[in-house]
């Protein structure tokens, strides 16, 4: 499958392409309409790293990570409600939060969104002062620790013995203690505060159009696909190649008279039979059949005026006396070979032919002309396709009754049109 096949394919689905993307609009545009309007607001905060050992002050490395998800857990969403005054013990608050942690930084960031401006700003600043509080908390217990484990020492050296060694230990514990308990840890600050927003954070109803634009146009694209591969018709000369693989596929967009001309000059040329020693012999198959009389005719009209002496003034479709009287005996001939309805008689009269040619309108069942092509082949006969107007609509009661009956497969029209047995013709 080509790329210009797809294109043409796209080219007979342009409706649904069409309705596809008004559709994708429409709905882009009313789900733009129907959703509230929501605010943004980010608090930025520095995280300082706690000394977990206050004996050797040495301080830990952050893992950045672990604050990322301390500051979007439960506790930290339960204490902002708190805060806030809200009373679903921070569920709703919580899936409003959305924490970022740029890479290569202790910075952390946390964005909530709201229905109102100042919401979303008081809720972001509140899960931020709650994080700290909260690891203010944990460096407070470890202060706490340790001036409890200096306390009992100092409380077990003075029940001991009063001695120079001694009272100078417990004189230095006493200084360590003071000088911790006077320290305030530092777990980190705020170095943005979330402000009201200006705008809503959505991306707006020209965006929405224009998303909902692009996904109905590729579900268009998706269906006329589909509804390209699911058509049964031939429609046009590419869907018809493409069903009958290797076969000469005749059309022609500048007139019915061209058309047939292009038909019968490859079939003529594809028999490679000496026309002034023997007839071309066709086994002319027309996909429609009320169409089929009218096949043959101008097929042996065209046939007739290339086989002709050049410079008889006469044109294609001229009368068929005039091309008699015109041309000599045996300069050119074509003859018509019938087939029955049925697979048998279509193979018999395959034996006798010397090319086939099959003509098939964009309403023939494209299913119908691969079974046909394929047949001719197994019988070793070359074919060629020829994709002709559909016909017009003037016919006579009794071709209306014959195109609505039922007909076997392979059936022959030319057995329906006035039984063109072994026409010979000389061109």
């Amino acid at each position: 499958m080509s790329i210009t096949y797809v294109l043409n394919a796209f080219k007979r689905r342009w409706l649904i392409l069409v309705l596809a993307v008004l559709i994708g609009a429409l709905a882009g545009g009313a789900f733009s309409m129907a959703t509230p309007d929501r605010y943004a607001s980010t608090a930025s905060l520095v995280v300082s790293p706690v000394v977990s050992n206050l004996l050797t002050g040495a301080p830990e490395d952050v893992n950045i990570r672990t604050e990322q998800e301390i500051l979007g857990s439960r506790e930290v969403a339960r204490r902002a409600a708190e805060s806030l005054g809200m009373a679903d013990s921070g569920a709703t608050l919580r899936g409003d939060v959305e924490i970022a942690a740029p890479s290569g930084s202790q910075i952390l960031q946390v964005t909530v969104r709201a229905d109102t401006p100042e919401q979303a700003a008081d809720s972001a600043n509140a899960i931020a002062g709650s994080y700290l509080e909260l690891r203010s908390e944990a460096a407070k217990n470890i202060t706490d620790r340790y001036l409890a484990g200096v306390d009992q020492q100092i409380e077990d050296l003075s029940s001991g013995p009063s001695t120079p060694a001694n009272d100078g230990l417990i004189e230095r514990l006493q200084q360590q203690r003071s000088s911790v308990a006077l320290s305030e840890p530092s777990p980190g600050r705020i170095i943005g505060a979330a402000a009201p927003p200006a705008e809503p954070s959505g991306p707006g109803l020209m965006v929405t159009l224009a998303g909902g634009t692009m996904a109905g146009l590729l579900l268009g694209f998706a269906f006329a696909v589909l509804r390209e591969r699911l058509d049964p018709l031939v429609r046009s000369a590419d869907r018809l190649a493409l069903a009958v693989g290797q076969v000469s596929v005749i059309t022609s967009r500048h007139g019915d008279e061209e058309h047939w001309m292009r038909l019968a000059d490859e079939a003529l040329q594809r028999s490679r039979i000496d026309t002034t020693v023997e007839p071309v012999r066709v086994l002319l198959h027309s996909a429609p059949p009320a169409m089929a009389e009218t096949a043959a005719s101008k097929f042996l009209s065209a046939a007739r005026w290339i086989l002709s002496e050049s410079g008889t003034g006469l044109s294609w479709n001229s009368d068929k006396a005039e091309l008699e009287k015109a041309t000599p005996p045996c300069a050119g001939c074509v003859a018509i070979v019938p087939s029955g309805p049925y697979r048998s008689t279509l193979v018999q009269a395959a034996r006798q032919s010397d090319i086939a040619v099959v003509v098939a309108t964009p309403h023939t069942a494209l299913g119908d002309v691969a079974d046909l092509v394929a047949t001719l082949h197994e019988c070793g006969l070359e074919v060629v396709v020829g994709l002709a107007p559909e016909p017009r609509a003037s016919q006579s009661t009794s071709d209306h009754v014959q195109e609505d009956a039922p007909t076997p497969r392979h059936r022959s029209d030319l057995t329906e049109a006035r039984e063109f047995d072994a026409i010979a013709v000389a061109g």
